[in-house]
């Protein structure tokens, strides 16, 4: 234990107000602990962890789904999560699970509604064309305005006023009017615009679901801004989270967004019955953040980074690259180990990282 970790502990037990036994014990688990994080210099760390996270990831299933909080919304996982947070694929519906400040029903449902994306054709009955009248009638559905929390008249001068500028529109008994639509095709062009109008919610949050978690109401949202939901009122922003890693970054930081990957990392080998140990996670954690941002893990990510030739090779463009590097006169100094298995040469790994300056 160095002098910095005796300090540090000290200070601690002071600040704590443990000793006696209390002390002893804790000292032992950390000695312990330090025991546990040493290794040898010049140790292949990188491949260790690249052998304990890949290989055990043969034996998860490909198709595998779970419901979020143990019903409803259903998430994706074993192998395929595995490849969506180290490829960091764009192509997800992100699952937020929100915490309300308020815990109770009421204030769930409410919440659900300001959450939930609603179009203008979630709350329309009918729509029609007067041809005799130029004039196009929508009619309102009182009850899916009524659950949305909202009136006629908010439709009116928030969302139509705004949106459709070339009709003059009024308001009669939960009916909208649209005058001086002179052809069919106008109208058709009209209820389009008018159908896919956004009046309530957050874009993309296509699906949401309230569930009850040991006496505490949640929320879970299929898609939308991660951002756009935290910023809403009555929601626990210090518990709310998302699936979407990228997102934690942009919202919350990039510290955040690493406990995020290695949480996600470990709970989905953990429901596979694999058990991975933590160090490793982190230590593939920390290389995709390294840079302040989350990379992935591929030739788009971390690999643009590297600057031996033959280690880039290994993945996927190999005949870009060695056409690009013999173009561009690019040199390999050979001096991580894939660069040197590739040419069977001893690796500056173990042994191979010190060299005999004499023979004895």
């Amino acid at each position: 234990m160095t002098e910095e970790i005796k300090r540090r502990f000290e200070e601690y037990c002071v600040e704590h107000k443990i000793s006696g036994e209390k002390k002893k014990e804790l000292k032992n688990k950390l000695e312990e602990l330090i025991k546990r994080s040493k290794f040898e210099p010049g140790e292949s760390l990188g491949i260790v962890t690249t052998q304990s996270l890949s290989e055990p990831a043969t034996q998860m299933t490909m198709r595998s789904y779970h419901f979020a909080a143990s019903a409803g919304i259903r998430m994706v996982s074993g192998l395929p999560r595995l490849i969506e947070l180290f490829d960091l694929r764009k192509d997800i519906d992100n699952v937020t699970t929100v915490y309300l400040l308020e815990n109770s029903k009421e204030k769930a449902e409410k919440l659900a509604t300001e959450i939930a994306e609603s179009k203008l054709e979630n709350v329309i009955s009918d729509i029609d064309y007067e041809l005799l009248d130029s004039r196009v009638k929508v009619s309102l559905d009182k009850a899916s305005l009524d659950k949305l929390y909202l009136t006629p008249e908010e439709i009116v001068t928030g969302v139509i006023k705004k949106f459709v500028k070339k009709y003059k529109s009024s308001l009669s008994r939960n009916k909208l009017y649209f005058e001086d639509v002179k052809s069919y095709s106008e109208f058709r062009i009209l209820k389009q615009k008018l159908l896919n109008l956004h009046i309530k919610g957050v874009k993309g949050a296509k699906e949401t679901l309230i569930l009850n978690r040991d006496g505490e109401w949640i929320i879970q949202v299929r898609g939308g801004s991660f951002k756009k939901i935290i910023s809403l009122e009555n929601v626990d922003t210090t518990r709310t989270t998302t699936t979407d890693v990228e997102e934690i970054c942009d919202v919350l930081g990039i510290e955040a967004a690493r406990t995020m990957l290695i949480n996600e990392i470990k709970k989905t080998l953990e429901e596979q019955g694999i058990e991975v140990d933590p160090r490793y996670i982190g230590v593939a954690a920390d290389v995709m953040c390294a840079n302040g941002k989350v990379e992935a893990m591929s030739r788009y990510g971390i690999m643009k980074y590297k600057n031996s030739v033959l280690t880039k090779l290994n993945f996927e463009e190999t005949v870009k690259l060695l056409f690009d590097s013999a173009i561009l006169n690019r040199k390999d100094k050979l001096n991580t180990a894939m660069a040197n298995l590739m040419i069977n040469q001893l690796s500056p790994i173990g042994t191979g990282t010190v060299k005999l300056r004499w023979r004895l």
